[in-house]
């Protein structure tokens, strides 16, 4: 643990009440996310702790913090595995630096749909993740979808897989993310979301990849106007609980909540359906350049790196994956 992480263990619990309770007294939650108050994985905390309160006549209530206001997302899921943190939704990048079997969910184009990601991640192949997790100190409540992501680009309009040949393209810091954009021909940056912007303004990059919500809502499109619909991943967020507070719960409590994640998580991903769609209007009614390149060149090379990356995930798994029908 940090300097930095144990200072927020004290900060929290000095401010919020939700380190230690008597059993008479209302139960607090802090929920994390990086995102911004209006984006779907903060509705989907906002329905957890609304449900939650429910089920347990207001005995568990829920306060929702919004653009990492605890911490930064490695932060928060350390602070989580202490219990400082009750629930958290962290990018799966970041989380599987805890549990690396995660890292498979981060390969290019390994979902053809969002019924088949939906399919994987509600059924045994999701819920196999959870014992890693616990060992970790970390309840697995589910997943939230966090989008499908596409390429914007500052000047170059890109038609065609080799258009993003020499591209210095934005990636999270992700060693699968950063293979798939060699293997695609560009070159790769990794670079802190909130630098973006500028980095686009000023000419550092060429473009960055990214879901159509982010797009727009951080008004991308007024410093890269291009905007090619790759589809190269479904992005996803786990959604875990603290296990020593969730342990701590009684058997009733527990069960609410899990209901409660299933509402919320339900509740996310349609938010988030809708949000792109939202988006894709927004962008076609500023004046964005939209292009679908085929994803038939892209697809074939992702299945390239999946070889490559043999030393990083399962591929037996990766193969189960992709083939489950």
């Amino acid at each position: 643990m940090t300097d930095r992480t144990q200072s927020l263990v004290v900060a929290l619990c000095l401010a919020v009440s939700g380190c230690g309770f008597d059993e008479s007294s209302v139960l607090v939650l802090k929920a994390s996310s990086s995102s911004a108050p209006n984006e779907p994985t903060v509705r989907g905390l906002e329905v957890f702790g609304d449900e939650l309160a429910k089920a347990t006549n207001g005995r568990i209530v829920v306060d929702v913090y919004s653009n990492n206001a605890l911490g930064s997302e490695r932060e928060v899921i350390e602070l989580t595995i202490l219990g400082a943190v009750e629930l958290a939704c962290p990018a799966n990048a970041p989380l599987a630096t805890f549990a690396p079997e995660l890292l498979v969910f981060d390969l290019p184009y390994l979902f053809r749909d969002r019924e088949h990601m939906y399919r994987i991640l509600d059924g045994p192949i999701g819920e196999s993740f959870a014992e890693p997790l616990r060992a970790k100190g970390l309840r697995l409540l589910g997943y939230f979808d966090v989008g499908l992501r596409h390429l914007m680009t500052r000047d170059r309009q890109v038609d065609a897989t080799d258009d993003m040949s020499g591209l210095k393209i934005r990636t999270m810091e992700n060693p699968l993310h950063l293979r798939a954009f060699e293997t695609f021909g560009a070159s790769p940056l990794p670079m802190a979301y909130g630098e973006v912007y500028t980095a686009l303004e000023q000419g550092v990059i060429d473009g960055a990849e990214a879901a159509r919500s982010n797009y727009v809502s951080k008004r991308f499109y007024e410093v890269a106007p291009h905007w090619a619909e790759i589809g190269w991943m479904y992005l996803i967020a786990p959604l875990v609980m603290s296990e020593r507070v969730y342990e701590s719960l009684s058997p009733e409590d527990q069960e609410a909540v899990r209901l409660a994640a299933g509402k919320a998580i339900e509740a996310e991903r349609e938010a988030y359906q809708r949000a792109e769609e939202t988006a894709l209007e927004t962008l076609m009614a500023a004046g964005v350049t939209i292009t679908r390149p085929d994803p038939e060149p892209l697809e074939s090379l992702a299945r390239q790196m999946w070889e490559d990356a043999s030393d990083r995930v399962d591929l037996e798994l990766v193969e189960r994956i992709a083939s489950s029908r």
